[in-house]
């Protein structure tokens, strides 16, 4: 008796998990209706600062010789987003970034001026929700765009350079709470950083 009551637990138990997935990933839901989405957000360790640490772009080369880029400041990218969702699980729409770096410039150890490197970036966006409701959305995405950097360096003279280059963001998981002004994170890399979040308004 005991067995077979388990049994019958069992079974129940997995009958309930089958029917709340498919409660949210197949059920039509309000995810189906059209909606323009405005999002302002903040994001911290972007590519632009990843790559800034990790590669040779810590050493730049100046009329007076090759610096080194110290006491680096990364305040983080600010992020505007536009999203449009149809009928479909699939949203589409594009972001500008604005991304900074700040810091000293070094020679042999010796402090001799200060840099600033600003990052501008466009870029168009997909996500796929897998769950797309009025006051959730769960969600996962790609964007690729294009990143302008334009730095000033500053020591007994002043020298300007500019330069483009590719770009992605991967977001691994990304949510939404709340309906006409939500708050939103996502996880991932790319221009808008390892982690991401900030307010959505829905028109």
């Amino acid at each position: 008796m005991v067995k077979a009551t388990t049994g019958r637990i069992k079974i129940l138990t997995a009958l309930s998990l089958l029917g709340l997935m498919t409660f949210f990933f197949i059920s039509p839901s309000y995810g189906q209706e059209r909606r323009h989405e405005f999002s302002l957000g903040y994001g911290m360790i972007t590519s632009s600062q990843i790559v800034d640490i990790f590669t040779n772009v810590l050493l730049i080369t100046i009329t007076i010789g090759q610096a080194s880029k110290v006491d680096n400041k990364y305040p983080g990218a600010f992020v505007l987003n536009y999203r449009y969702s149809g009928p479909s699980r699939l949203a589409f729409g594009f972001t500008f970034a604005a991304d900074r770096a700040s810091g000293n410039l070094a020679m042999s150890g010796n402090p001799v001026g200060t840099y600033t490197e600003n990052y501008y970036t466009g870029a168009v966006e997909m996500d796929f929700r897998f769950i797309n409701r009025r006051n959730f959305c769960l969600y996962s995405g790609l964007g690729v765009g294009l990143t302008v950097r334009k730095g000033t360096y500053t020591y007994s003279d002043t020298e300007t350079s500019s330069s483009a280059f590719p770009v992605i963001q991967v977001t691994l998981i990304g949510f939404r709470v709340g309906d006409k002004i939500a708050l939103f994170g996502e996880l991932g890399g790319g221009y808008k950083g390892v982690l991401h979040g900030g307010v959505r308004f829905t028109l």
